[in-house]
């Protein structure tokens, strides 16, 4: 057992007897005491990693049971881990951003159901009901799926509560260990449960977050930490209703030409990884699952000559880019397509000349790419690797930080997401 396996123990050790205290005794402190050190403001467990939350439901569970009624104060709270629980699940109710371990307590559809009889008439109840006991429906108005906590890396990029939805889960609350991850796309998770960055995967400063953007088109969450003397800022855009999602990495050295960098994705159990032989895509495939997932590494030549600029391969259970950083700065992105028309679909990508001043910019300074399905599907991604400033690609002008748009058959760029 790891130390924060054992730090995790001794948490839920607590709870179980805070809550034989009250259930026995009728002395509420001790829970009360627990609650207050290990949940923050939000109600978001402070210590624990995410399984774990599911173990704090079933132990507050079984006390119900016994004791009936919660004490004066604790309603408010609970419904909070709750909500936190449920935003970082899958439909069926496993935990998010785990990979399978037996020994982990789940919670069952039974206790699930309890815990939305005992919140009647809220929206947790309503997404409670859609998952576990269809044809009950609550009336409370379901909450927000799509959350981030203000002072950590922890993040749902979430558009609904469908049991066939979509989610990105991100947790890097840990400064000691890589990225927890999961994209969840279909009903299916297809990448996770980690997500690091080149051989050493071990941050020397605490993860910060950045940036937050959620919305009815897409999700953004973007944070920063340092590995040795390099800035690293991955960042995870979830596009709504589209089937798309973007995970990428910049890397910025104090000096130029720090040789190649890489970024590595764990595939989730049952999850296989084949290379496209028309291209430089991944295709992802599951047992019983129909149709299959593109990820393309849209910062490398789409047809698959040697090139000296990097190169996307499958390495064991992981997903590994890596590319050439000639000066200070690249960024190594990952798009991922699970729309099932749409990959049926010629694929083709490529990278743009963006210009600045009616010159060309070098790739360690901004970076634009088009990349289409058939005829009739399109889209642009454009980001700044400096400083922004006015620049422009394929006759479209911005400032903009990071965008991403389709192109429309007219030869416009239809913006979806625009960051300054």
């Amino acid at each position: 057992m790891s130390a924060d396996q054992e730090q995790g123990q001794r948490v839920l050790d607590r709870l179980s007897r805070a809550v034989d205290s009250w259930v026995q005794q009728g002395d509420a402190r001790p829970l009360t005491r627990w609650l207050d050190r290990e949940l923050d403001s939000e109600g978001v467990p402070i210590r624990l990693a995410i399984p774990a939350w599911q173990e704090c439901l079933a132990i507050l569970t079984q006390a119900k049971d016994r004791k009936r009624a919660w004490p004066d104060g604790w309603k408010s709270r609970l419904s909070q881990l709750l909500l936190a629980s449920l935003r970082f699940a899958r439909p069926d109710g496993s935990p998010a951003a785990e990979a399978a371990e037996p020994d982990r307590i789940r919670l069952t559809t039974a206790t699930w159901r309890e815990w939305a009889d005992w919140s009647s008439g809220t929206g947790i109840a309503r997404v409670l009901r859609g998952w576990f006991a269809p044809g009950k429906p609550e009336r409370g108005a379901p909450p927000l799926s799509a959350w981030s906590s203000s002072h950590r890396v922890l993040s749902i990029l979430r558009a609904d509560w469908r049991a066939d939805g979509d989610f990105l889960a991100i947790d890097h609350r840990d400064a000691r260990s890589s990225c927890r991850f999961e994209l969840f796309g279909g009903g299916h998770p297809w990448l996770g449960p980690r997500w690091s960055w080149g051989a050493e995967t071990v941050p020397t400063s605490r993860p910060r977050r950045r940036t937050w953007i959620t919305g009815a088109s897409a999700d953004l969450a973007e944070w920063s930490y340092r590995v040795g003397t390099i800035q690293v800022t991955p960042s995870a855009l979830l596009l709504r209703g589209r089937g798309l999602a973007l995970v990428s990495i910049q890397a910025e050295s104090r000096v130029a030409g720090g040789g190649p960098v890489c970024m590595r994705l764990a595939l989730p159990p049952l999850v296989a990884a084949t290379t496209m032989e028309t291209c430089r895509a991944v295709v992802l495939t599951a047992p019983k699952r129909r149709g299959s997932v593109q990820v393309l590494p849209i910062g490398l030549p789409c047809l698959p000559y040697p090139t000296d600029r990097g190169q996307f391969r499958v390495e064991g259970r992981e997903l590994v880019l890596q590319q050439s950083s000639p000066g200070r700065r690249c960024w190594l992105p990952l798009l991922v397509s699970w729309d099932s028309d749409r990959n049926r679909k010629t694929l083709h990508w490529r990278v743009l000349t963006v210009s600045e001043r009616a010159r060309a910019v070098r790739n360690d300074r901004a970076f634009a790419a088009r990349l289409s399905w058939g005829r009739d599907e399109t889209y642009v991604i454009y980001r700044s690797l400096g400083p922004p400033a006015p620049r422009a690609f394929l006759g479209y002008q911005t400032r903009a930080r990071f965008l991403l748009g389709q192109f429309t058959t007219g030869g416009d760029v239809k913006p979806i997401l625009s960051v300054d």
